[in-house]
């Protein structure tokens, strides 16, 4: 049975092809049936022969319904004598597989049989004559009879005679009954196997168109019409190339492609590419390696048997190596001493691979990362006016193969050195503290136009004594009280802030300061006129902005210092 439905499930598959033919609407097939009874648990097999008629409905070309009904019988079964007979009427569908001249069909039936058996009753009987025996004789028969379940299904073939008629060799069903066996009663399935040879008749349908006679001409694609078995004219095609990338470094690959015409195969043409007009490859596309630098064309040739010979071209830039090369600038160009600059640099090269950041360096001052450092630039000492050097700066970067370098300058200045300003010594007696009136002329006169003059400019007072004096902090002293005068604001003291004022003490030592006497040195008196060049106090403005002398050590704020006792000197 599960062959039969793999039949029907391939027979469906190819009625698609049998969708151009002609079909009946209606057939009817009458022909000899021919069954084999397989044997079963208590019955030997046997053969029945009948025949059988078939009535068809075509829906469409591969698919109808058909109404199976016959009889089969056999007259001396198992050589009992026993009649032997089934009547089946089924009904189901068809599919059918149609060619000019022949037919193939699958089908599956189902419904009923009715089965009949009849069997002699036999007794003995007396014979009449001299010597009477005892015979065998049929007194009677027994008869019984069933309705059961049937189906059948499987195929078969027709060869169409005419179109009304045709001939079936043959068709073959597995034949399936549900008669009960009396003799075994849990034995009511039968596999039967029939065969079935006749005539099909068939009605309705269209008439087959006329062939039409075969064309002496054809029509070929370029529009031309030549006679049947001639040639067409080849056909022009135009091709184009596309490279990407159309520029590229030496060692670098740009990938050729090539585009035609709508419904023209590249593949099942004859190629070949070529460099400069050299061939180098046969494929449907083509992978150019950069070589030297310059141009290079790529060409691209096709022919067929269909096409006239077609040709496309384009180009490729190999381009060449060039190192690293660029820009660096500082901003501000211009610094003083001390103040920093921002570097930046900018570098540019081809087919180098990626360029790494630039590095600075500095041919005097200092370098941390993209910043220039002015602090460390010398200059000459003994220069007080304004100075200026020019710095340069240089950038280096490199790429894969070398390293590019570019400069430019940083101007440092240094600025016009304000030295201090060195007034007249105030003189002391010996052993005495006390300011007297030159040295209040220098305080109060002399001091007073350059502090007017720059008010936020700073005066420094030195303490000095002589080593013959025997007064404890003198040095001390003396510095404290020129502070005095200057600061205290009263009477005709000065009032300058105690903050702009400076005190140092050094004593005895001199620090190399020359003596400024002026015109001091004759108010001392005469037996005090020794050692009076270091019996002092040296008086220095610094003008605002200006460095402190460089003979002053330990100096502080006169605002650090009790002075408001002192009071303006009388």
């Amino acid at each position: 049975m599960n062959r039969c439905i793999s039949v029907m499930g391939a027979a469906i598959l190819l009625t698609g092809i049998a969708a151009a033919e002609e079909y009946p609407r209606i057939e009817t097939s009458l022909g000899y049936n021919y069954v084999r009874f397989f044997a079963q648990d208590n019955l030997p097999a046997f053969s029945a022969n009948g025949g059988s008629g078939q009535f068809a409905y075509n829906l469409n070309r591969w698919l109808g319904g058909v109404v199976d009904a016959g009889a089969v019988t056999n007259n001396n079964f198992a050589g009992f004598h026993v009649d032997n007979t089934q009547l089946f009427f089924m009904a189901g569908p068809r599919v059918s597989l149609r060619k000019s001249r022949f037919r193939l069909y699958v089908q599956g039936v189902f419904g009923g049989v009715y089965y009949t058996a009849s069997a002699p009753i036999r007794g003995l009987a007396l014979t009449a004559g001299p010597f009477p025996i005892l015979e065998d004789e049929i007194t009677g028969r027994l008869n019984a009879s069933q309705t059961k379940f049937a189906m059948a299904i499987g195929g078969g073939v027709d060869l169409k005679i005419k179109r009304w008629l045709a001939f079936r060799p043959g068709a073959v069903d597995y034949y399936y009954t549900r008669i009960g066996d009396l003799r075994a009663p849990g034995d009511n399935s039968q596999n039967n196997l029939r065969y079935t040879a006749g005539l099909t008749f068939m009605f309705g349908g269209e008439r087959p168109t006329p062939v039409a006679p075969a064309p002496s001409t054809k029509k070929c694609p370029d529009g031309s019409v030549v006679n049947v078995g001639a040639a067409c004219p080849k056909l022009d095609i135009s091709l184009s190339l596309t490279a990407t990338p159309t520029e590229l470094c030496p060692g670098e690959t740009a990938q050729v492609s090539v585009t035609a015409a709508p419904g023209v195969d590249i593949h099942q043409m004859n190629r070949t590419w070529s460099v400069n007009g050299q061939p180098v490859s046969q494929g449907t596309s083509f992978a150019f390696t950069g070589r030297e630098a310059g141009t290079y064309t790529i060409g691209f040739n096709a022919s067929s048997d269909k096409f006239n010979p077609a040709s496309a071209q384009t180009t490729v830039v190999v381009r060449e190596y060039r190192p690293p090369t660029g820009t660096v600038q500082a901003n501000p160009a211009q610094v003083y001493v001390g103040e920093k600059s921002s570097l930046a640099a900018t570098f540019e090269g081809q087919c180098g691979g990626p360029i790494q950041a630039p590095r600075f360096t500095a041919s005097e001052g200092t370098v941390q990362g993209d910043q220039f450092d002015s602090s460390t630039v010398q200059f000459d000492p003994s220069n007080h006016a304004e100075q200026r050097k020019t710095v340069t700066i240089t950038a280096k970067a490199a790429d894969s193969r070398s390293e590019g370098t570019a400069t430019t300058t940083v101007d440092v200045i240094q600025k016009a050195m304000i030295v201090p300003i060195r007034l007249p010594d105030v003189l002391f007696e010996r052993n005495s503290a006390r300011v007297n009136n030159c040295g209040k002329r220098v305080l109060l006169e002399q001091l007073r136009a350059y502090w007017e003059r720059d008010p936020t400019g700073t005066v420094v007072l030195v303490g000095h004594n002589s080593s013959d004096e025997t007064a404890a902090h003198l040095a001390d002293q003396r510095a404290m009280n020129a502070a005095a005068v200057i600061t205290a604001g009263t009477g005709v003291c000065l009032s300058i802030p105690q903050s702009q004022v400076q005190v140092s003490a050094p004593g005895v030592n001199q620090n190399g300061v020359s003596f400024e006497s002026s015109f001091c040195e004759p108010s001392l008196h005469a037996r005090s006129s020794a050692n009076a060049e270091m019996r002092r106090v040296v008086v220095w403005f610094v003008p605002t902005g200006g460095q402190m002398p460089a003979s002053v050590t330990n100096a502080q704020p006169a605002s650090a210092l009790s002075l408001s006792g002192l009071g303006c000197p009388k």
